[in-house]
């Protein structure tokens, strides 16, 4: 199934946010968001497919890789 990349309509305020790459179990697909810690939603930001789209995922939200915890 191939599932178009969806665009970001707005950018997320990451403030006091926990960035994270979630992964579903069942079929493989990964989504970078945030983590609201006091709420435990999960805000999507984007889909990840693959390496280009973890690093645009990093650049477009100022974060190093050691900051990114999976869900």
């Amino acid at each position: 199934m191939l599932v178009a990349k969806k665009e970001v309509l707005k950018k997320i305020n990451v403030a006091n946010k926990k960035p994270m790459i979630r992964k579903n179990q069942t079929t493989g697909e990964m989504v970078g968001g945030f983590l609201d810690p006091e709420t435990g939603v999960f805000e999507a930001a984007m889909e990840i497919n693959d390496e280009r789209d973890i690093d645009e995922f990093l650049e477009e939200y100022d974060l190093s890789v050691v900051m990114i915890s999976k869900m």
